[in-house]
């Protein structure tokens, strides 16, 4: 059976890294990002298993237009990695409302729409002696920041406690048709996001890389597809590793 997954943020970072560990593992992916051309450089031996597909994931329908695409490529999904998002630290009297809005789009309501619009796709059939069909599985990349308190990022954090909300509901609602929803909380990890974002050079040093995070999913990936199920991992830095 061809196993297909769909990886939206796939052009940097968490998901470019785990779009490419799953290519390398064999899935077909359809990989989402608002850089086309960043896509396009993901998988040059991917020999056809790869659909990039340039798409603001907050735009209803730019999304619906990117889900008919993947239906049109493949008739079902097993695995849905939802790494889109965003980070800033900044107090809350220099944070505008517009940029607390546009945190809570990309972070949560984007997620949500992305497996809205996927759901017919994921659902598993039922078999013969109507038993269930494999399990498909759903990563919503979160953060540390749902489980520890960082001053300076209301808007940041609030969005994760909303991932995790999320995911805790949409796994309540799905688990009946075979679906289960995971969420994947990493501390620091770095990236072209947090390069810029002001941590320290010591601080990025012992971050974690976008490839150790894309393991962890992956790993959140086949537990479920294998009947198993865990709802959230922490990957965190080393111990001693610092924030600052």
């Amino acid at each position: 059976m061809t196993s297909v997954a769909v990886v939206t943020g796939a052009s940097s970072g968490i998901g470019r890294a785990t779009a490419q560990r799953l290519l390398r593992e064999g899935w077909h992916v359809a990989a989402l990002a608002r850089r086309g051309d960043k896509l396009r450089t993901l998988a040059p031996a991917a020999q056809g298993r790869l659909l990039p597909l340039p798409a603001d994931v907050t735009d209803e329908l730019e999304l619906r237009a990117a889900v008919a695409e993947i239906r049109s490529w493949r008739p079902g999904v097993q695995a849905v990695v939802a790494s889109a998002g965003d980070f800033f630290a900044r107090p809350m009297t220099a944070t505008t409302a517009a940029e607390f809005e546009r945190m809570w789009r990309l972070t949560v309501e984007a997620k949500f729409l992305l497996v809205r619009e996927l759901l017919p796709l994921l659902e598993v059939a039922t078999g013969a002696a109507g038993q269930p069909g494999p399990r498909r599985a759903i990563i919503h990349v979160g953060s540390l920041a749902a489980f520890q308190d960082f001053g300076n990022e209301s808007a940041y954090a609030s969005a994760m406690h909303g991932v995790r909300g999320l995911a805790r509901s949409q796994d309540a609602e799905l688990r009946g048709k075979g679906i289960r929803v995971a969420m994947l909380a990493p501390g620091l990890v770095k990236t072209e996001l947090t390069e810029r974002s002001g941590f320290s050079a010591r601080a990025l040093e012992q971050a974690l890389t976008p490839d150790a995070v894309a393991a962890s999913i992956v790993f959140l990936i086949e537990t479920i597809r294998a009947g198993g199920y865990i709802p959230e991992i922490l990957h965190l830095p080393g111990a001693g590793a610092t924030f600052a």
